[in-house]
């Protein structure tokens, strides 16, 4: 209960309205153009962009993990199932640098993955530092553990829910 209870607080802050501006300054370009130059430079953003929703697994029990990004910052958080409704669940900050994702847990215990990105594939390694077996019950597990992008908006982000069904971001 304690660590449901320090879960939603650490991830109230995940989600968010970032809204997009108008950046539209004269820059000489015909509007068909700008469109043009926006909707590309859109679609190469959401390619690297982190924000989203990444799951896998079946059911009512996928493992989750959401991300959005605010600013120069990357907040997550996540879920994963193991067996007897036993579950690893924390929030932190998260940074990419190529196909590496390093998922930093704010909590009690200290716990930073190195994970793999590649595809919109994000893929645990197998082997986790000690402190991360804190944020899990006696049968749930982070290693190895992959998920799969399947949003890629704030709201989608939304969608992914903690211990008690209360959105992770």
């Amino acid at each position: 209960m304690k660590k449901s209870l320090l879960l939603l607080v650490l991830v109230t802050g995940c989600g968010g309205g970032a809204s997009e501006g108008n950046d539209q300054a004269g820059n000489g370009a015909a509007p068909a153009a700008q469109t043009e130059a926006g909707a590309a430079s859109s679609a190469a953003s959401s390619a690297t962009a982190l924000t989203g929703l990444y799951e896998s697994g079946s059911g009512d029990q996928k493992n989750q993990l959401c991300m959005v990004e605010k600013g120069s910052a990357t907040q997550f958080g996540l879920i994963v199932w193991g067996g007897n409704m036993h579950s690893c669940a924390g929030a932190g900050t998260a940074v990419r640098t190529d196909d590496r994702l390093t998922l930093t847990m704010t909590g009690d215990s200290s716990c930073t993955i190195q994970a793999r990105f590649q595809d919109g594939k994000i893929t645990l390694p197998s082997t986790l530092p000690v402190g991360c077996a804190y944020y899990c019950g006696a049968r749930a597990g982070m290693a190895n553990v992959s998920f799969t992008r399947t949003g890629t908006t704030a709201a989608d982000a939304a969608k992914a829910k903690d211990l008690a069904g209360d959105p992770l971001c």
